[in-house]
């Protein structure tokens, strides 16, 4: 789900409150937080050679001790406006930051209502080869993993 499409759930919500969904079904708390809206920029050479450059609109969430909290959907419409001065642009995917074991990176990949709030589905972020023509890369999955197999000259 891009900024743009994630804005548009936000505004046009009947809804006041919406959950986080993790990868393995589990709701985030309640009561967590939205703590920073960022724009990520990475540039990068993909092992084929070619330069590349991504940019993603973070959002960090932080679970705390106060369980009264609750963040509507008028309110993270709000924190995400404030985050135009970063020059966030609605085409770029919004990714979201949990505290795990460490911080853990997540996409959202969609939304929909359940019992009366809106639902946004996290899905886990995975490595990709970008060049793989280049490289003469065969992938072999594994369960939602994925390897490089054989000799190549990128991996």
């Amino acid at each position: 789900m891009n900024l743009g499409q994630l804005t548009q759930v936000l505004r046009e919500s009947p809804r006041p409150s919406f959950r986080f969904e993790m990868p393995s079904g589990t709701l985030l708390p309640e009561h967590f937080h939205v703590t920073e809206v960022g724009k990520v920029t990475k540039d990068f050479v993909d092992c084929g050679g070619v330069l590349r450059k991504e940019q993603t609109c973070v959002l960090q969430t932080l679970v705390a001790n106060d369980v009264e909290h609750r963040l509507s959907t008028s309110k993270l419409a709000g924190i995400l406006a404030k985050g135009s001065m970063l020059g966030l642009e609605d085409t770029m995917e919004v990714d979201v930051e949990v505290q795990g074991n460490t911080i853990e990176y997540y996409r959202i990949a969609a939304a929909h209502t359940r019992d009366g709030q809106w639902v946004l589905i996290l899905q886990n972020k995975e490595t990709a080869c970008l060049a793989p023509d280049t490289c003469g890369l065969e992938v072999v999955t594994l369960g939602s993993k994925s390897r490089c197999s054989g000799q190549t000259d990128c991996c």
